[in-house]
C-alpha cells in the first residue's frame, strides 16, 4: 500500500510542477509572505518571526484550497478518476496519496520561507525553540487544512465550487478561535467554539510549546477529514441500500467519534514540551530551589469561574498547568488547589474573603451587550500569611508573580532599599510620547521594589542622613550637588559592603525646549572614587533606537529616534542575563579608567555616536552623520568593591521613570529589578524575571545587509522561483516537442 500511496504522490506532484499554475501560486506566495513579514518586523525591531506566523494561517486560508481545489474535483470533472479507480488501487489509496502529494507541495511552499529567519540571523539572535515551534505549528496546521481542502474537493466535480467549499469550512476552523467571533456564540458554547478552532491550537505551538492537546487536535482534523473524503469518493460506487455503503457509513463515524473523543481526552491528560530558550514556559531552577528550601507547606489556589469570558478562559489552562508543575517540583512543599465555583452569593463571599476579585465583562451576545461576571484569582498561604492575585489578566508572568508571592510569604526578614532623588527628570511636557503618563518619577519601579524590599525614601535635605541599615541605596535625578554629608554616607555604605545604584547625568536634556547643557554634580567625583567616569557626550544609537510617536491625536506617525537608544547586554551578567534590550533616552557613556576593574552591563551596537557639541536632538527623517566615527559605547558598568561593596552605575536617570517602565521600554524595568537584586545580593527571582523578557534586539551589520536581506526575500527568491518554472517548463515543451525517429 505504502508504495503505491508513494506512486501516486509522486505523479501528483510531478502533475504540479509541471504546470504554471503552481510557479505562480508559489511566486505570490513568496512576495506576500515576505512583503508583509518584513514591513512589520523591522518596525518593530525584534529578532523574532513572531509577525510571519501571526499572519501565517489567514494566508494558508486562500492559498491551501488553490491548491487542493484541483486534486479530486478535477479528477471527476474530467472522467479520469474511474480509470485511475480501475487500476489495482484502492479508494483509501487514491485520498492518502493525494493528500501527501499537496501537504508536500505546501509544504514546499512554507520551506521556501526559510530563507527569512537565515537572514534575519544576520541580524540579531532567534529563538531557536521558538522557531522549530512555530514551524511544527505550521506544519500541522498545513496537513489539517489540506484535509479539509481535499474533502472540499471531494464533494463536487467543480473545481470554483471546491476552492469555495474549502475556503469557506477553512475560515470557519481559523476564525471561531477569535474573540469576536466567540463573543457571539452562546456562553455556555465559548469554550467548545474554542475548542474546535485551528487557531488557538496552532498559537499555542507557535509559541515553542508542543502540548499534547494541541498535537492531538491536529491528527484528530486530518484523520476525520481524510477519513470524510474516503467515504465522499466511495459513496458513488456503492448502492445505498447496500450492505457495504451501511457499512461504510458506520465506519467513517466511528472514525469521527473516536478522533473526537481522543482530542477531548488530550485536553484533560495534558502533558507539554517547551522548547523555549531558558524554558520560558517551565519552571525555572530558582522557582524550584526557592520551593524546596521552603522550611513548612505552601498552598496555591486557583479560584476560577464556571462560566468563564472568552479572554479569562485562553489563560485558564495555562494557569492550571503551572501551579501542577509548583506541585510536581515541590516534593511536598507546595499543594495546588483549584476551585470552580459558580456567582451566586455564597461564592462570591467565599472568593471575596480569599481577595480575589470579582470583575465584570461587557461582552456581545446575540447583537447586544452584555455585562457578566467572573473571577479568575489566585492565593498563595504560608503558615499564617497570605498574598493574593485578585485576578489574572495575562500568563507571561505568571511564574515570577508566583515565586514572588512564595518569596514574600516565606521572607522573615526584608532587606532595606533607600532611595535619594534630586530634582525631577522629565520636563512637565511629553511631546514624545510613551504610551505612560506624563508623571515621570519612579514610583512604578519602587511599587514593584516593595514587593521584595523595605523601600525608603531619604530627603534632600542636606541634614537628613542615608539610612544606616540601608542595603542598597539608589542616587537618581541629580542636576546638581547631593551634599558632603550625603557623600560620605554612600562611601559609607559600600566600605561597610553595602551597595549603591548612581544613576548619573552629565548632560541635562530639556525635552520640552530641546536644549541640552552640561551640569556638573559632585555624584560624579564619588563615581571617579571607583574608576568611573560619566562623560557629557550625548549618545545616539544609528541602528539599535527606539521609535517615537510624534504629532497629535489625529495625525501621529513614528519616526525612528537614534538619541533613545536600545541597548543590550554586554555580557553574561545576572544583571543582564536574558535581556534583549534596554531603552536609554539621552544617555551618556560611562568610561572604566585605567587600572580599574569594572564589568560592563549594557552597550550601544556598534553603530553609535555622540554630540559633545552643538547639541540637536530634534526628530529627524534622516539624520546626517559620520559613520567613520561609530563605535559601541558602555552606558552601565559594575564594580565589586573591596570589603564586599558593590556599585552599579548607569549614565541616565531617566530610564527608569515611569514614563520609559511603563511604555516603549518593556525590559528596563527588568534590569532595574536586576540591578537591585544583584547589589542586594539576592538574585532569587532574577533568572525568573528574566524569563519575561522575551524581545531580541534586531541589529544588522549595516544598511546594505538589511537591505540585501529584505528585498532577497521580497524579490530575489519569487524571482528565482518562477525561473525556475520557466526553465523546466521550456524544457518539458522542447522534450514534448522532439520527434523521435522509429
Amino acid at each position: 500500500m505504502i508504495r503505491r500511496v508513494l506512486t501516486l504522490a509522486k505523479k501528483e506532484l510531478k502533475g504540479y510542477f509541471d504546470s504554471p499554475t503552481a510557479y505562480v501560486l508559489l511566486t505570490i506566495w513568496l512576495a506576500l509572505v515576505s512583503y508583509f513579514f518584513f514591513r512589520a518586523a523591522y518596525l518593530i525591531g525584534e529578532a523574532s518571526l513572531r509577525p510571519l506566523f501571526e499572519l501565517l494561517p489567514w494566508l494558508l486560508l486562500f492559498f491551501i484550497p488553490a491548491v487542493t481545489m484541483r486534486s479530486l474535483a478535477g479528477e471527476k470533472g474530467e472522467g479520469t478518476l474511474e480509470i485511475l479507480l480501475s487500476h489495482p488501487i484502492s479508494e483509501l489509496e487514491v485520498v492518502v496519496g493525494k493528500l501527501v502529494a499537496n501537504t508536500v507541495f505546501v509544504l514546499t511552499a512554507l520551506a521556501l520561507t526559510l530563507p527569512i529567519p537565515l537572514g534575519l540571523a544576520l541580524g540579531g539572535p532567534l529563538d531557536l525553540g521558538v522557531l522549530a515551534g512555530q514551524y511544527l505549528g505550521a506544519v500541522l496546521l498545513i496537513t489539517g487544512l489540506t484535509s479539509v481542502g481535499l474533502f472540499a474537493s471531494s464533494l463536487s466535480r467543480n473545481q470554483t465550487t471546491a476552492f469555495i467549499i474549502s475556503l469557506a469550512l477553512s475560515f470557519l476552523l481559523i476564525a471561531t478561535g477569535l474573540d469576536f467571533i466567540i463573543t457571539a456564540v452562546p456562553f455556555p458554547l465559548t469554550d467548545v467554539a474554542r475548542q474546535i478552532s485551528a487557531l488557538t491550537h496552532f498559537e499555542s505551538i507557535a509559541r515553542g510549546v508542543i502540548g499534547l492537546a494541541d498535537f492531538a487536535y491536529f491528527a484528530a482534523l486530518s484523520a476525520i477529514f481524510t477519513a470524510l473524503s474516503y467515504f465522499s469518493i466511495r459513496r458513488d460506487r456503492e448502492s445505498a441500500e447496500s450492505p457495504r455503503y451501511r457499512n461504510l457509513r458506520y465506519g467513517t463515524g466511528l472514525i469521527v467519534v473516536v478522533s473526537v473523543l481522543v482530542a477531548l481526552i488530550s485536553t484533560s491528560v495534558g502533558g507539554r514540551l517547551d522548547l523555549t530558550a531558558g524554558g520560558r514556559f517551565s519552571l525555572s531552577s530558582s522557582t524550584v530551589k526557592l520551593v524546596r528550601e521552603l522550611k513548612d507547606p505552601v498552598t496555591i489556589t486557583l479560584y476560577a469561574s464556571r462560566q468563564l469570558p472568552p479572554e479569562a478562559e485562553v489563560a485558564l489552562r495555562d494557569i492550571r498547568d503551572t501551579i501542577v508543575d509548583y506541585q510536581a517540583v515541590g516534593r511536598g512543599r507546595v499543594k495546588a488547589v483549584v476551585r470552580r465555583s459558580g456567582n451566586d452569593a455564597s461564592d462570591i463571599e467565599k472568593i471575596q474573603r480569599a481577595g480575589v476579585q470579582v470583575v465584570q465583562f461587557n461582552v456581545v451576545r446575540r447583537d447586544e451587550y452584555q455585562v457578566k461576571q467572573g473571577h479568575l484569582g489566585l492565593t498563595v498561604k504560608y503558615r499564617d500569611k497570605q498574598e493574593t492575585i485578585p485576578f489574572v489578566s495575562q500568563t507571561d508572568d505568571l511564574e515570577y508573580q508566583l515565586s514572588g508571592l512564595i518569596r514574600k510569604v516565606s521572607n522573615e526578614k526584608k532587606k532595606q532599599v533607600a532611595f535619594l532623588i534630586g530634582e525631577p527628570a522629565q520636563s512637565p511636557a511629553n511631546p514624545m510620547n510613551m504610551g505612560a503618563p506624563q508623571d515621570s518619577g519612579y514610583s512604578a519601579w519602587q511599587e514593584k521594589l516593595r514587593e521584595q524590599y523595605e523601600v525608603t525614601v531619604v530627603e534632600a535635605d542636606p541634614k537628613k542622613k542615608i539610612p544606616a541599615g540601608a542595603d542598597v541605596v539608589v542616587v537618581a535625578g541629580f542636576t546638581g550637588d547631593v551634599g558632603k554629608k550625603k557623600l560620605a554616607g554612600l562611601k559609607s555604605v559600600i566600605k561597610r559592603g553595602g551597595s549603591v545604584l548612581a544613576l548619573v547625568d552629565s548632560l541635562e536634556v530639556d525635552e520640552l525646549s530641546m536644549q541640552v547643557k552640561e551640569v556638573k554634580t559632585d555624584i560624579s567625583t564619588f563615581i571617579a572614587g571607583y574608576g568611573l567616569k560619566v562623560e557629557p557626550k550625548l549618545l545616539f544609537d544609528m541602528q539599535a533606537n527606539q521609535p517615537v510617536a510624534l504629532g497629535d491625536q489625529q495625525n501621529s506617525y513614528l519616526l525612528p529616534y537614534p538619541f533613545w537608544m536600545k541597548v543590550a547586554p554586554a555580557g553574561d551578567s545576572a544583571v543582564v542575563r536574558e535581556i534583549g534590550s534596554v531603552t536609554i533616552p539621552w544617555g551618556q557613556p560611562v568610561v572604566i579608567k585605567k587600572g580599574a576593574d569594572g564589568e560592563k552591563l549594557l552597550t550601544t551596537s556598534r553603530f553609535a555616536g555622540f554630540q559633545d557639541k552643538d547639541f540637536n536632538i530634534a526628530p529627524e527623517p534622516d539624520m546626517k552623520v559620520d559613520a567613520g566615527k561609530l563605535k559601541t559605547y558602555s552606558v552601565a558598568v559594575a564594580i565589586k568593591a573591596k570589603g564586599g561593596g558593590r556599585l552599579i552605575v548607569v549614565g541616565n536617570s531617566q530610564f527608569l521613570t515611569d514614563k520609559f517602565i511603563g511604555g516603549g521600554g518593556s525590559q528596563n524595568g527588568t534590569f532595574g529589578l536586576n540591578a537591585i537584586d544583584w547589589l542586594a545580593r539576592d538574585l532569587t527571582l532574577a533568572g525568573i524575571r528574566t524569563k519575561t523578557s522575551a524581545n531580541r534586539l534586531l541589529v544588522f551589520p549595516s544598511d546594505g545587509v538589511k537591505d540585501l536581506v529584505r528585498y532577497f526575500n521580497l524579490i530575489g527568491v519569487p524571482i528565482l522561483i518562477a525561473l525556475f518554472g520557466l526553465v523546466r517548463l521550456a524544457r518539458r515543451r522542447t522534450l514534448t516537442a522532439k520527434v523521435y525517429e522509429a
